[in-house]
């Protein structure tokens, strides 16, 4: 949920108490993105590409 709140600009973050947004892996991460994507959930798709795009850089994916 904080991934997702984050990726439609609810908040500036997805850190998550404790650091558990670590347990999940950069697959998922995608995945979510993806699903939260088809099924049209962000107001402003354009932010959640930047975002999930900003993550992908951080881990080192590259286009």
């Amino acid at each position: 949920m904080v991934f997702l709140a984050w990726l439609a600009g609810h908040q500036s973050h997805f850190t998550m108490v404790g650091g558990l947004q670590s347990a999940r892996s950069l697959p998922h991460f995608a995945r979510a993105y993806e699903l939260a994507d088809g099924l049209g959930l962000f107001p402003d798709p354009k932010l959640a590409e930047d975002r999930m795009r900003t993550l992908l850089d951080l881990y080192g994916v590259t286009r």
